[in-house]
Order: C-alpha cells, then structure tokens, then sequence
C-alpha cells in the first residue's frame, strides 16, 4: 500500500514538464443557458477531449476534481445497451450493479453497498436523476436516454450527497433545452431476443429566451429463460421547458414518466445441497451440480421436474413446484423545477422535486413466488449559494429537505412457509451542508466541508408468517399426504379458507404445544401462525465531513489527498429479535493525481483509498430469532471492514484516429469483525466460516443458536482485480467514416453471500464486445453492428439455498448482437 502512495505523488511530481498548454473547458454561458454539457475539444484541435462535471454541485474539468469520478458518455451507454441502472456495472470496474428481484438494483462500489431488495431499507449509494435524490433503489429505471453523461463516484460522498452515500453516488444527468436551436436525433436497434430499442429528442426554441426539449425511449426483447422470464417491456417520456427571462436569471421545469413491462428472471438451480451421515452421525454437506444451462429457468419443465423429488420433511412429503409466474407493472413519474439567480455576490440554485412510483410486481429466485404491491411518494428541495470572497476563497452552503412515504402489501411464499405483510413507512430528512476551498498559496487548494443530517423514521405494520408442520419430531416420507404445500393465495382470507376447507386448523401456538394425535406422539398437521407486529420510529443525527489538498504543478497535472466520512441511516425489518437495525459509517483516506501528458495525448489518473468502515449493515435472506425460527429477509449490523486498493485510469490518443483507454482497479478487503446468529434447529449451518453452539436472549425466551464467525474473509462483490480494455479505431473515408471499437472486461472472483461456500464463488470472467460503425464525417448518420459478450460467458451474479436445498441463482446477460441506426439535425 506504501508503494501504491508513493507512486501515486510520483506521477505528477516527475512529469509536471510533459505537460503543454491548458486545456480549454467547456464553456460555462452554454450550461448556464440550459444546454447540454458535452466534451469540449482541446484549443488547438487536437488531444484528448474535456469533459465538465458537476460531481462536486459546480461545473468544472473532471481533470480538476479532486475525487475518483467515472464519467461514462451516452455514445458508451448506447455501445453497452445500458437501459437498466445494473448495466452500468459492464462500464465501471469499481461498480457491482445487479437485479434483486422485480425492478429492484442492488449496488456496490468498491466492496461496499447493501443489497436492498424491500421498501424498509436503504441503498448505500446516493442515485440522483437530474440532480434530484431516488430514495428507492426500485425507482431507477426508465432514465437512462438522452443524456449529457452518467457520473460514478466512488467513496462516500457524506458532505454534498449526505445520508445512505457511504459507497458513494451515481448521477444521471439529461440534456438539457438548448436556446435558438432546432435540433433532434434518434437511435433505433434490432437484436437477437427479438431485441427491439429505440431512442428520440427534439429540441425547439419558443422565441429567444424559451427553449422545450422532449425525448422518449422505448425497449422491447424476450426473456434470456428458457421459461421465458427476464424479457422487457418499458417505455418512458421526459419534457423539459427552460426559459431565461434575464442574463443573471434561468429556470427549468422538467417532468418525467416510465413504465415498466416484462418480468424478472426467474434465475436457474444451480445445484442441490444434501446433509450426509456416516457412522459417526452428520458428516457434512454436499453440493451436487444440476449441470443445468444458466438461461434454463426455474418455470421450466425440467426445473421443475428437478424440484419434485425434493423431500421436504417439514411436511412429510415431495412434489414441489415453481408455478407462480414473474411479471413487472410498475409506473414512476416525477416533476422537478430548477431556478438559478446570479447576483455579483455569488448563485443562488433551489430545485425543488416530487416524484411518485406505483409499483406490482411478481418474482421467483428462491421463492415459488414473491409479490409486492407498492406506492412511494417522496418529496424533496434543495438549496445552494455559491460565491467567492476575493480571488483566494470560493465557498458553497446549502440545506436539503427530504420526505417519503411508502405504503406496500408483500407476499413471499417459500412452499412451507409465507409471510403476508402490510406496512406504511416514513423518512423525514433535513440537512445542512457547507463547502469552502482556500488558496493560501499559489497552485495549492485547501478544502473543508460537513454536512449535519437529522433522520427520523416511522415503521408501522404487520408480518403474518403462515409455516406448514406436519408434526414433531419429523415424520417419515408420505406421513402426511393431506398437508399441501402453501398455495400461491393473494390474500391471508384465501390462504385461511384453502386450508378451512381441507379440516387443517390454523393456530398461533406452537407445535409442541398441541395434544398428540390419537395411537402415536407425533402431533396433528396444522398451520402456525406467527405474527410479527412493528410500531416504531427511529431517530438518528450525524456530522459528517470532508478535508482535502489539492496541489496543481501545472494546468494538466495535480495532486490532492483527502479524508471523508460517511454516514447510512439506520432502520427496520420484520424480524423477531433483530426488528431494527443501527446507521453504519465509514472513514475514507485517499491520494490522487490527474493528469495529462505529451501535449494532452496521454491521460493517467491514479488513486490510492484505504476506507474503515464501522457497523456495517448486511441484508440477506435468513432465519430471525423467533420461536420457531421464521425465514425472512433481514437487515443487520455485522461489524466492521477495512477496503483499500488503488484505482488506474489511462487514456492514449495514439493518433490522431486512434484511442486506447485502461481502467485498472485492485481492491484488498476483509471484513475485521463479522459476526452473525442463526437458530439451531440441529443440523449445523452450512458455511465455511467457523461457528459455535450458544444461546441468545430474544422477545420469545432463550433459543439455541449457533454462533457464526467470518471475520477475515473477503468483503462482499469485490474482487481482487477488474478492469477494462478498450481501442477504438477511426478510419477516414471522404465524406464518411468507419469507427471500429473493441474490448474487454474482466473481473476478478467474488463472493455475495455470508456462507462463503465455493459453489456460490463468482469465477473470474473476461467478457468482451466489438462493434463496427458506417457514419457520415459530421455524425449525422450512422449504422452499426455490435456483439457483446462475445465468449458468451455468464458469470453467477447470486446464488441463495430455497426451502427445498436447492441453489437458485441469477447470472449475467448471455451474448447478444444486432444493429443499429441513427442521426441527427
């Protein structure tokens, strides 16, 4: 890790002289008249191209941002067929990005995230659309077309992002209305999967001080399942009108709406987990491969035939199914305003928003089938000055306020077990936050910056667990014939009446509470029912801060360092004995230097981290610490980790029609203390990691537990190495031109589950994509061929153990290829 510092101060300090004249930015009038802020060539026509960003909530050269920031543009979002926020992660080495369920994104960034699949718990990274906060990690699709860019940055971001940015913030930043111009442009694409996607905006002026800007997409394939689950429907529309009614003063009122179609992936098993016993009792667990193809989903005959011979000695008897078929019905709309006031003290910016998803959606994985019916309302505004006291002090101060609501009913029926769930929530954020950079001196820049944040939440609801027993202790193969599986019934009225029918009592008294049956001591068939009720609220508060250096040893070459911590709030699950959970944080140290080289050819950006985290909240599939036991999915604090790593980015214009660029990132994580509980219900857990037999105290009495340990291991989605290789060749031809691109991904092997077995492992995978594009010199046409993946390897996203053993598990896209056509005026 020294090495890594050295070298990373060392890169500027020998080179400064390499460097030419400064590089040009894009002009700050055309982002202050609402247009599109787009790379600007260098001054002398040649080199690599700037880029502005607003990581930092003020226009400036991504070369000049003193933090880790991964700009991708919509020429690469369009290569990459990036529709959905979990595409992102082929872009981004440092990015995790993948499906939880139903229109659910999980995100990690450099080992760091939560994966929140429900409306009770939150990201760990801050995902903002036009500058306005997604409180749900189910709210972040139908965004991503026309755009300027999409800004990944990696670390926590407490300071300017606030609450749950511990890992940092994805931003996805539209076009805006341009003034005085008439413009537009489209994409349309055809696949294989019947792969149909098109894109189109239309900018229009309305005088001279009023500009609309309208644009929409729309996507369309078949699912990559055998069962035909995974395929897409969506469409969305945004329409933005921004006026300038006076040099010093404009405003923006953007709407926007989305639906989303099709369905999950139902997933695929990728094996079976059986206990073994020799002479001397239980001898371990063994996983037996399903040799099944990753894209044969969990609806298909032959899954399901896999499935039926499964013993399930809780109810005596074989002959599961997976019948409850996935779908998506899901619409997200919102509305935003933008105001910018310029006095000679400094700009005033309030954007104030509302946005709202109504949400229905049905999933698989390791369940027969999950369901969630969900409304979210969330209300924010936020508000910034940003001025200058002389030529040496530049400041920013700000206040956010932040409400949501959230009213779902969810179902989630695991063939023995199903719990019903109604519930309401709410956030209710305030915010202050200030920035201030000082140049004492001459090319050195000193910054300090906090943010004081005030959570307050409200959880009210109810879990009604219904879990079938056919007696106690187990019985044999077939003692109860009579016991079905749990029905896939809409409501717990249904559910009531299915099992009225059938003379089988539902009861809230434990099995081993109820008389014996008449000639035997094993215990009646029934259903238990075990409620779980949460009425409460949280309330949390933190200070959160940022100190950095930056020193610029010339206009292209910079150092800087900086300390930052991070703050993610608290909250729920419905779980016995593990019902709240506390805020986790993080300390992050890091040093940098950017740079540019041999008259702006060559870019290295160089960063070394080392990030503490302290709390940290896990979210998983798992037993509670009720009695019985209930399978529920839980958030948790685990302990603490240490991540530190160094993070590379190249670029070489090695002609003038030929780039080369590398992204390098090497990651070293281990968790320092990660420690969790699972019931003893007998048979040991099965997990790599050490464990123990003892007891726990919870609301329901004293239970046997087992004491689990993986401290040491490898943090969660991240892999040692994961970079990316990419060339792009320009080839001039009179008044058209041919663009060929290429490259690869790779990412090292990680882990995403707590039990560390080797079968759940994802293995290190290269995925590669070429694409050839016919265009006219000045881009206003083009046609183009593309393949991705290419090795069509499909690298295990998840893997989780269903009620019958079986691993139900989630992979990457498979290989796709098709065209597409363009232009613009």
């Amino acid at each position: 890790m020294r090495a890594m510092l050295l070298c990373t101060a060392a890169c500027a300090a020998f080179f400064p002289h390499l460097a030419g004249a400064q590089t040009t930015e894009q002009s700050s009038a055309n982002a202050a008249q609402g247009a599109a802020v787009s790379p600007a060539a260098p001054e002398n026509g040649a080199g690599l191209v700037d880029i502005i960003v607003t990581a930092q909530r003020i226009e400036e050269n991504s070369q000049r941002t003193p933090l880790a920031v991964d700009v991708i543009q919509p020429e690469e979002l369009t290569r990459q067929n990036v529709l959905r926020a979990e595409d992102l992660s082929r872009i981004s080495p440092s990015l995790s990005a993948s499906g939880g369920g139903g229109p659910t994104t999980v995100f990690f960034v450099r080992g760091v995230g939560n994966s929140t699949v429900n409306s009770y718990s939150d990201p760990a990274i801050s995902f903002n659309y036009d500058g306005v906060y997604i409180g749900r990690p189910t709210s972040t699709s139908g965004v991503f077309y026309d755009l300027q860019r999409v800004e990944v940055l990696k670390g926590p971001q407490g300071t300017l992002y606030g609450r749950n940015a511990t890992a940092g913030a994805i931003n996805v930043i539209p076009n805006r209305p341009r003034l005085g111009e008439t413009s537009g442009n489209f994409t349309l694409g055809y696949g294989n999967y019947d792969w149909i996607t098109g894109q189109a905006a239309l900018n229009v002026p309305i005088g001279d001080m009023i500009a609309v800007r309208a644009a929409g997409t729309v996507a369309s394939r078949d699912g990559f399942q055998t069962d035909g689950t995974g395929n897409q429907r969506e469409h969305g529309g945004r329409l933005q009108i921004y006026a300038e009614p006076s040099p010093d003063l404009s405003i923006r009122i953007g709407a926007d709406f989305a639906h989303q179609g099709g369905a999950s992936s139902s997933g695929f098993y990728l094996g079976a987990v059986n206990p073994t016993f020799g002479p001397g009792g239980f001898a371990g667990y063994q996983f037996v491969p399903s040799n099944f193809s990753t894209q044969q989903g969990l609806l298909d005959p032959a899954s399901n035939a896999y499935l039926a011979p499964r013993f399930f000695t809780q109810l005596g008897r074989a002959g599961a199914v997976v019948d409850g078929v996935p779908y998506n019905d899901n619409d997200y709309w919102g509305i935003t305003a933008e105001l910018n006031y310029t006095t000679p003290a400094g700009t005033l910016t309030v954007q104030p928003a509302y946005r709202e998803a109504d949400l229905e959606y049905a999933f698989n994985g390791t369940f027969r089938q999950g369901y969630t019916k969900e409304k979210d309302k969330q209300t924010s505004v936020e508000a910034r000055w940003a001025g200058d006291i002389g030529s040496s002090v530049d400041y920013l101060i700000g206040a956010m306020y932040f409400d949501e609501e959230i009213s779902a009913t969810a179902r989630y029926n695991q063939q023995t077990l199903s719990p019903y769930q109604d519930f309401a929530t709410r956030t209710e954020s305030w915010a202050g936050f200030g920035k201030i950079t000082f140049r004492p001196v001459e090319n050195l820049s000193l910054t300090a910056g906090g943010r004081y944040t005030s959570d307050k939440k409200r959880f009210d609801g109810t879990s009604n667990v219904y879990i079938a027993f056919c007696g106690n202790p187990a019985p044999p193969q077939d003692f109860c014939p009579t016991l079905p599986f749990i029905p896939l019934a809409e409501t717990e009225a249904e559910l009531q009446a299915f099992y009225g029918s059938l003379g089988i009592p539902i009861t809230p008294v434990p099995l081993f509470a109820l008389p014996p049956i008449a000639g035997g001591s094993q215990t009646a068939p029934f259903i238990l029912r075990s409620q779980i009720a949460i009425n409460s609220g949280l309330a949390n508060e933190k200070f959160t801060y940022r100190l950095a250096a930056q020193y610029d040893f010339s206009p292209r070459n910079m150092v800087y360092a900086s300390f930052e911590t991070g703050y993610h709030a608290g909250g729920f699950s419905f779980a016995r004995g593990l019902d709240t959970y506390r805020p986790e944080t993080i300390k992050a140290y890091t040093i940098g230097t950017k740079n540019r080289f041999f008259d702006n050819r060559v870019q290295l950006n160089v960063e070394a981290f080392l990030w503490k985290y302290k709390d940290q909240q896990f979210s998983q599939f798992g037993y509670d610490l009720g009695n019985p036991p209930s399978t529920v999915f839980l958030t948790r604090n685990i302990g603490d980790s240490t991540i530190k790593g160094i993070d590379v980015d190249v670029e070489f214009l090695a002609t003038e029609n030929t780039l080369l660029s590398a992204n390098v990132q090497y990651l070293d994580t281990k968790y320092d203390s990660f420690v969790y509980f699972a019931p003893n219900q007998g048979l040991p857990p099965n997990t790599t990691c050490p464990f123990s037999p003892t007891t726990q105290t919870t609301p329901g009495g004293t239970i046997n537990v087992f004491r689990i340990d993986c401290s040491g291991n490898q943090a969660f989605n991240s892999p040692k190495w994961s970079f990316n290789l990419d060339a792009q060749q320009t080839i001039p031809l009179g008044d058209y031109k041919a663009v060929v691109q290429g490259g690869t991904r790779y990412r090292g092997s990680s882990y995403s589950t707590a039990d560390y077995l080797p079968y759940l492992r994802s293995e290190a995978t290269f995925v590669s994509y070429a694409s050839l594009t016919l265009a006219t010199e000045d881009d206003r046409l083009f046609f183009s061929v593309y393949v991705n993946n290419i090795e069509d390897n499909r690298r295990l996203i998840t893997g989780t153990a269903t009620s019958a053993s079986l691993i139900s598990a989630s992979a990457e896209q498979p290989r796709t290829y098709g065209f597409r056509i363009g232009g613009k005026f």
